[in-house]
């Protein structure tokens, strides 16, 4: 049952300002780079007779289009999220939207998930549930939304007849496992977190014997883990209709993102493989494991999906860095929402602290 009680005021949110500052700037600066990119490659004879083709197909109205599909795409991740956190009332969409902006902002800004943990904080401070319980469903989701993406990009790998060149067949083969097996990896975690004790007794609780500092972060990094694992246990056992809920938000969440991205292909003119698109979309999502322990994971997101575009859906370089831009302006909407979500949580602990 979620507490009625008030959210504690001792219960702190992440650093909201550095998160609203950093966010935006390489959100905003990741949007302007790309297009950059797009006006040096415009200075080249057939960059710019690339360029010039490429305005003349642009149709504004399927652009808008595609970008409120994938707009979309974040209720139905707030939805993922609503599912698993137990309880039996059930919490408002809209907030439950403005976290995931908040928490997506976060993630941009600062190293680590502290997006899923700065989202359930603010969801304690909104609505009562406690922070462990919002965070575990929050990590819950997001290992279920990556192992999708994964299985997803492995899927399409295997079964489409994608335009991929034969020179670059072997190393989008690898690079498609790869991610596809680490996605899945955090499924495995997330549905049995028992081997994320175990793992976290292995390696941090042994590294815990050490004298001084070293062996005292070890022993709380062990602590931490093992209450996230305790946490994520507890979230975890809920009846199967659940969990079957959550994996129809993912993949509607995936299927929404990967069909605005197709619409915007239609809007400019291009003959994009299907199966290339959902593929480049899951695979840079999955991959992005990999990146997650970084600040900034925009570049490398950008720099995966605008080559695996171009490569899996038969586009020219041009086509992809538009794609790409467009996409990343699309996520650049969302942080601006998660920005305000942000800003409004800030108010409200200043006028109850």
């Amino acid at each position: 049952m979620i507490s009625s009680s008030s959210p504690s005021r001792t219960d702190p949110v992440p650093d909201t300002r550095k998160a609203f500052r950093t966010g935006l700037v390489l959100g905003g600066g990741g949007l302007v780079a790309l297009v950059l990119l797009v006006v040096a490659i415009s200075r080249t004879d057939s960059g710019a007779a690339a360029l010039t083709d490429l305005l003349e197909r642009a149709r504004p109205l399927p652009l808008l289009l595609s970008i409120a599909i994938m707009s979309v795409a974040v209720v139905f991740l707030a939805l993922r999220w609503r599912v698993l956190v137990p309880g039996d009332t059930e919490l408002p969409l809209p907030g439950m939207t403005g976290l995931i902006c908040a928490g997506m902002l976060m993630n941009v800004a600062l190293p680590g998930p502290v997006g899923e943990l700065g989202a359930a904080m603010l969801l304690k401070r909104r609505y009562g549930v406690p922070t462990t319980t919002g965070l575990a469903a929050a990590i819950h989701a997001r290992f279920l939304g990556l192992a999708t993406a994964g299985g997803l990009a492995l899927l399409v790998w295997s079964l489409a007849d994608l335009p991929v060149p034969d020179a670059a067949e072997d190393l989008v083969g690898a690079v498609i496992v790869l991610v596809a097996v680490l996605a899945l990896l955090l499924g495995v975690l997330s549905a049995w977190p028992r081997l994320l004790a175990r793992v976290s007794q292995q390696t941090a609780g042994r590294l815990g014997a050490l004298p001084g500092l070293p062996g005292r972060m070890a022993r709380q990094l062990d602590v931490a883990v093992t209450r996230i694992a305790e946490s994520l246990g507890q979230v975890g056992r809920q009846p199967l209709r659940v969990w079957a809920q959550a994996l129809g938000w993912s993949l509607a969440s995936h299927l929404s993102v990967s069909t605005g991205i197709w619409v915007a292909t239609v809007g400019l003119g291009m003959t994009a493989h299907p199966g290339g698109i959902l593929m480049t979309y899951c695979a840079a999502t999955a991959g992005i494991v990999a990146l997650y322990a970084l600040p900034g994971v925009m570049a490398g997101w950008d720099a995966l999906f605008c080559a695996f575009f171009a490569v899996t859906t038969g586009v020219g370089l041009t086509d992809a860095l538009a794609i790409t831009a467009l996409v990343r302006g699309q996520q650049l909407l969302l942080l601006l929402l998660g920005a305000g979500s942000l800003a409004w949580a800030t108010r409200q602990r200043r006028s109850t602290g």
